[in-house]
């Protein structure tokens, strides 16, 4: 999934759940092993969110250099 950002006004109506859930869904329906995200730390209502939708944190090394 990326770039799911859901409009202030629309927050904690279950949007944001129910586009995940559909995400999975479809993602099912493919044949799709698994689903993955990125979220920064500082959007806890949406890590939440990914926890009580069974997303599980993965240990990984992102490295990353700017260019300019």
């Amino acid at each position: 999934i990326e770039d799911l950002v859901v409009q202030e006004t629309a927050r904690d109506k279950g949007v944001g759940k129910a586009l995940v859930l559909k995400a999975i869904e479809t993602a099912r329906a493919l044949g799709v092993e698994a689903v993955e995200l990125t979220s920064h730390p500082s959007r806890e209502a949406a890590i939440t969110l990914y926890k009580k939708l069974g997303f599980e944190k993965r240990d990984t090394h992102v490295y990353r250099r700017k260019v300019s």
